[in-house]
C-alpha cells in the first residue's frame, strides 16, 4: 500500500480523536460496529504517476546546419513509410555531390592508364628487358592509382546519403507529433546534439513511463499486472504490464529541500484509446501480489495492543486458533494462548457475547481497505471495525460493548438461534 497513504490516515485519526474524543453510552457501554470474518480476493499495489509516451518515436533531425526549404506535414498527421515529411536546403551539398562525382571519373580515367602500362611493363619483365625494381615501381603505380579510385567511390557515396538525407522522408508509418520550424528557418545539424526537426511515432503502441520511490521499488517486477487510469479518459481504467524496470535511481527535490529518491518504471500498454496522445497524465496501479480467497479485516480494524483502564476486569492471556501446516503438507488448526504482555504487535477486537476480547493477529499484504490475515482469527469470527475512537482508545481487553443497528450481523432464514444478538446487549 502507499506510505503516504498509511501516513494521511494515521493523520485523519489523530483529528477525529481530538474532535470526538467520547464514545461511550450512558450505560458504560461502549457503541462500536462489527462484521463478520470472511473470505474475499486481495491484491497488494504499488501507485505511481507518469505520462504516456510511444513505445516507438523516431527523430528526424539535420546532418548539416542548412535551410528549410519544404515542408509536406503538420503535426497530427498520420503518414506511410516513405512520405515525404521536409526538404532542407541541398545547394551546397550537391555542388559537393558533383565534385565527388567528377573526382571518381577523374581517377578511374587515371587507374585504367595505370593499368594499361601495368600490363605492359609485366610483359617486358617476362622477356627480361626491365628489372625488377622498375616492374615494382609499376605495381605500386597501380595500387596508388586503384586506392586513389576506391577513396573517391566512397566519398561519392558519403556525399549522395547526405544529399538524400536533405529530403526527409518517414522511415516507418506513424502520426506526426512533434514539428518544429517554418520554410526559411535554420535547422541546426551536426553530429553532437543536433536539433529535432519531426518526431513520428506509432501511436498505436503505448506506454507509461512512472517514477516509483525508492520504498516501493523492491516490491516490483518485471511482468507485474497494472492498471492504468489516464487523466483524459476518466471512469476507465486501462490494462499494461511492467516489461522496464530501472537500477540506477534519479533524485529531485519535490520543490523543497528534501530529496526524493525515484527509480523509472515503464508499464507497456495493454490496451490503447483512440485519442491518446505522448504527454498525457496517467496514474499506475503496479499489482504486485495477488491473494485468492483469504481471510482479511479492514484496515481500522487493526489497533495496538492495551491494558484496561484501573477499576475494570483484566484477561491475563487470550487464545485463538492459528493455521500450521505439518511436515505432509496438510493444513491443521491449533489452539494458542497469547498473553496481554505482548508488545509491538497488532490486535483486532473479537466480539464475545456483549463484551470483546482482545486478540493478537499476524497480518500479511495490504490492499486498498483491508490487511490479509495470517493467523490469530477464524472464518465467521465477528470483530469491531468501527468507530475509529472506539478502536484506537476506547476498547480494552473484556470491555462492555453495545452494537449499533446497522452493524448487526442479519440472521438467515431459517436460523434457529433467534436471540443471538438480544443477548450480546444483556
Amino acid at each position: 500500500m502507499n506510505k503516504k497513504l498509511i501516513a494521511g490516515l494515521v493523520v485523519l485519526a489523530g483529528v477525529v480523536l481530538y474532535l470526538n474524543p467520547f464514545s461511550s453510552n450512558d450505560d458504560g457501554s461502549i457503541e462500536v460496529s462489527t462484521m463478520k470474518m470472511g473470505r474475499k480476493d486481495l491484491s497488494s499495489k504499488v501507485v505511481a504517476d507518469g505520462e504516456l509516451q510511444p513505445e516507438i518515436e523516431i527523430k528526424l533531425s539535420a546532418n548539416n546546419t542548412t535551410y528549410i526549404t519544404d515542408i509536406s506535414v503538420k503535426e497530427g498527421d498520420f503518414v506511410k513509410k516513405g512520405d515525404f515529411l521536409m526538404a532542407l536546403d541541398d545547394r551546397q551539398q550537391r555542388a559537393a555531390t558533383e565534385a565527388s562525382r567528377a573526382s571518381v571519373k577523374a581517377t578511374l580515367v587515371q587507374l585504367e592508364q595505370r593499368k594499361a602500362q601495368t600490363s605492359r611493363q609485366e610483359e617486358l619483365y617476362k622477356q627480361g628487358l626491365i628489372s625488377d625494381q622498375e616492374m615494382e615501381t609499376t605495381n605500386s603505380s597501380y595500387a596508388s592509382a586503384l586506392s586513389s579510385y576506391n577513396q573517391a567511390k566512397a566519398r561519392l557515396i558519403q556525399d549522395e546519403d547526405a544529399l538524400q538525407k536533405l529530403k526527409l522522408v518517414a522511415p516507418q508509418d506513424g502520426t506526426i507529433t512533434y514539428l518544429t520550424g517554418e520554410v526559411g528557418d535554420l535547422a541546426q545539424g551536426g553530429m553532437f546534439n543536433p536539433q529535432v526537426l519531426i518526431k513520428l511515432s506509432d501511436l498505436s503502441k503505448m506506454e507509461v513511463l512512472v517514477n516509483v520511490n525508492e520504498n516501493d521499488i523492491t516490491d516490483v517486477s518485471l511482468n507485474d499486472y497494472a492498471l492504468v487510469e489516464v487523466d483524459a479518459y476518466q471512469d476507465r481504467k486501462f490494462k499494461g504490464v511492467v516489461k522496464e524496470v530501472a537500477y540506477a535511481a534519479s533524485t529531485s527535490s519535490g520543490g523543497s529541500q528534501q530529496q526524493v529518491t525515484n527509480f523509472q518504471v515503464k508499464v507497456q500498454m495493454l490496451e490503447v484509446a483512440d485519442g491518446m496522445r505522448p504527454g498525457m497524465s496517467a496514474a499506475v496501479d503496479i499489482i504486485t501480489e495477488n491473494r485468492e480467497q483469504i481471510l482479511t479485516i479492514p484496515i481500522q480494524s487493526l489497533t495496538s495492543p492495551r491494558q484496561a483502564p484501573d477499576g475494570e476486569s483484566k484477561k491475563k492471556s487470550s487464545s485463538f486458533n492459528v493455521s500450521i501446516e505439518t511436515s505432509d503438507g496438510k493444513e491443521q488448526w491449533r489452539n494458542r494462548s497469547q498473553k496481554s504482555g505482548n508488545k509491538g504487535k497488532n490486535v483486532v477486537f473479537v466480539v464475545k457475547g456483549n463484551t470483546v476480547e482482545q486478540r493478537f493477529v499476524e497480518t500479511g499484504i495490504v490492499g486498498d481497505r483491508d490487511y490479509e490475515v495470517v493467523s490469530g482469527l477464524e472464518e465467521n469470527e465477528e470483530i469491531v471495525i468501527g468507530g475509529f475512537v472506539a478502536i484506537s482508545r476506547d476498547l480494552y481487553d473484556g470491555a462492555v460493548i453495545t452494537i449499533k443497528e446497522e452493524s448487526k450481523p442479519k440472521r438467515k432464514r431459517g436460523d434457529k438461534s433467534k436471540d443471538d444478538i438480544s443477548d450480546r446487549r444483556n
